[in-house]
This record gives structure tokens, sequence and C-alpha cells, in this order.
């Protein structure tokens, strides 16, 4: 018996008892009769399977039936240019208001078990390890470069050093700072994960290394923001942040069964579009704004990359529209103009837009997608990161 046909049942009964219960009543009859249908009425409810109704009404139980990520929303790892069929745990992974259950990504570390998702309200994610240096003499940028330099070749994680300027007191990047700059103040830091996992206690301990050797150098006093055994768990739930948000969009245009596009055609279309041939030797929508990438277009292939041949006079055996989803600002807002240069692409070159399993794409698997893709912005930012944010870029 299925849950709502058990519920309808158990409606129907309770009215008919609450009806007869009534007309008993009003008329008087006998006890014994209305011993006989408590006792029918106590034998149907046992046949009721109240455990299987409780479990269906469990939130996580709905929410694995209800909200199902639809195939064009995938983890970067999973990116297929070729085409080839995604493996059925990738297409059966669950996606719950913007996060796929923690038990479908990649397992975190021992003695992590607390999922992401009850951290909410919380204290916002660190991304970054960090000591600071200081000391009464200013240093200048080419001696704390020289001694950072040094020892960083042993770190694989992103780091950086910035210092407080003298006078100023503005903070820069000392890679970046001009050559004649001198700090008071400096911050060495490691930055914990990134969508390829956690950093390592070794590696936190090399950090700890240079940092030591930096303060000895430099005549400074070092203070750490947290320690090692601080900072792991820490590293973990920024991974797990970054595995659950780690999401592409993405549409194929495929061509007529046994044909192709031609590439002349498709550089004409995609000019149209306003879309540019630039990074990776794909075609790029850029943000005239700021010059980056908001989404790009890939060849069906391999490497997904473009040639000037094959633009010219070869044949392309499909396209790949893809949106690094938090990466962007406003994403939903850019997928809303992703599924517009795809229409218009497909309407010139005749094709038709299917999602990474080949299932054609209509209004209604957009209009879910981009619900589930505002879904992920909310939740991003419920974490203190925002899409295409700084943070969210040295993420992503």
């Amino acid at each position: 018996m299925n849950l709502q046909l058990a519920l309808i049942l158990l409606g129907v009964a309770t009215f008919a008892g609450i009806v007869l219960l009534s007309f008993w009543q009003k008329r008087g009859l006998s006890s014994e009769w209305l011993e006989r249908f408590r006792s029918s009425f106590q034998r149907f409810l046992q046949r009721i399977p109240w455990g299987n109704i409780a479990a269906g009404l469990r939130p996580n139980k709905l929410a694995q039936r209800v909200r199902q990520k639809e195939p064009s929303l995938v983890s970067s790892g999973d990116l297929d240019l070729a085409g080839g069929n995604r493996e059925s745990e990738t297409q059966d992974e669950p996606f719950v208001g913007g996060l796929p259950h923690d038990e479908e990504l990649k397992k975190p570390a021992a003695g992590v078990a607390q999922a992401l998702p009850s951290e909410i309200g919380k204290q916002r994610l660190k991304i970054d390890y960090w000591a600071r240096l200081t000391g009464t003499a200013p240093v200048s940028r080419d001696a704390a470069l020289a001694v950072f330099r040094e020892y960083e070749i042993d770190l694989q994680r992103p780091r950086a050093l910035h210092g407080c300027t003298q006078p100023g007191n503005a903070w820069l990047e000392l890679a970046t700072a001009p050559a004649d700059e001198v700090f008071s103040d400096l911050i060495v830091s490691l930055q914990m994960a990134d969508r390829d996992g956690a950093v390592t206690e070794s590696e936190l301990t090399r950090f700890n290394n240079l940092t030591y050797y930096m303060s000895e150098s430099l005549n400074r006093s070092l203070q750490f923001d947290m320690t090692i055994e601080e900072a792991l768990p820490e590293a973990e739930r920024l991974s797990r942040f970054c595995q659950e948000f780690d999401l592409l969009a993405v549409i194929h245009v495929e061509p007529p069964p046994g044909k192709g596009f031609s590439g002349p055609e498709v550089a004409r279309a995609l000019d149209r579009a306003g879309m540019r041939f630039g990074k990776d030797d794909m075609f790029h929508l850029y943000d005239p704004r700021t010059g980056k990438s908001r989404f790009s277009l890939a060849n069906r292939s391999e490497a997904g990359t473009l040639s000037y041949d094959e633009l010219e006079s070869g044949m392309l055996r499909g396209l790949v529209l893809f949106l690094n989803v938090p990466t962007v600002h406003r994403p939903s807002q850019t997928f809303s103009d992703l599924i517009s240069v795809a229409n218009y692409v497909s309407t010139e070159l005749g094709g038709v837009l299917v999602d990474p399993d080949k299932g054609k794409l209509a209004e209604a698997q957009f209009d879910s997608i981009s619900k589930q893709i505002r879904s992920l912005e909310s939740s991003m930012k419920r974490y203190g990161i925002d899409p295409g944010s700084e943070e969210a870029n040295r993420l992503f």
C-alpha cells in the first residue's frame, strides 16, 4: 500500500467512524454493536504500515523524491565534452536546495561526520590558514619576498604574503606591490581547500615551518590565527562546501541524425550571438565590464577545442555550452542568457538542444534548471560566499 492510498483510506475510515458515532449517540444503539465496530476499526488501523508512512514523511525522504538534480547540472569533474554517457551514480545524484547529499559526494576524512547544510547560521567559512608577523622596524618588499619564496616551494596550495605599508597603513600583496614599498606587519596565508580537496596536516606543518623561519629571519613576533588541530576541521568543512557547490550547467547542441555542423556556419552564428573565440581555443561570452567569461562553448570532442581549420572549412559533430555556476555573478540570470544563445545557435544551425544524457530539452526543463541554480545561489550566500565573488573564484 503506498503512502497516498493509505492516507486516503485513513481519512475515509475516520470520517465514517465520526458519522457512525454520531448516529449511535442519536439512536442509542447497543454497546455490543459499538464494541464490534470499535474492534473492526482497530484491526483496520493495525494493517496500515505506519512505519513506512512515517519514513515517507521524513523531510529527507520527501526531498529525495521531489528534488532530483537535472542531468544538465553536473560536477566540473564529470564534464564530458565528447558527449559520452555518464556513470549512473552521477545521473542519479540527488540535488537538495542547491546541495547534493554528502553521501553521494567524495567522502570527507574520518572523524568529520557533520553535514555541511546543518552548519548554516554558524560561523562563516574560513578560506585561509594564516599567521601574522609583527615588528618594530619596517621590512622591505624584497627582503620579505626573498625569505617567503625560499620556502614556499614546499607548498602545493595557493599561498600569499601581504603587508601593511608604512606609512599609509594599506594592505598590499607583496608579489604585486611596488619594489620601493616597506611594511610594518606581514600576514602569510595558505588556502585550506578547493574543489580538489582539503589541505593535509603535513602541508600545514610545512607552512608553519615557513612562518617560523620568516619570524626568525626578519626578527618579528609570530601569531597564528588558529592551531593545526583547529584548522583541519575547518579545511574539511570548506572542502565539503567546494564539492557540493562545484556544479556546471551544461547544454548540448546536437545536429540532425547522421549530419554535422559546418564550421563556417558555426563561426557566423556564434559571432552574431556575441560570443568570441579565446581562452582554451573555445568561444566565450565575455562580461563587457570585467572582461571575464560568463559562459563558454566547446567542440563536442575529447579536448573540446576548436581549430581555425575546423571553423574555416571543417565539420563539427556537436557543440557544448557550459556555465560554471559558482564563479559568475547572478548565475540564474547568466543561465537565462546562455539559454537565449543556445536557442539562437540551435535555430541558426538547424540543431536541437539536449542535456548530457541526450534528453531533449524544453521550456519545462529550463525552468527546473533555473530554479535549482537560484537555490544554489541563495545557499552559497547563506554560507557567506557570493557567486562570482573573489572568494568564489579562488575556491572554484
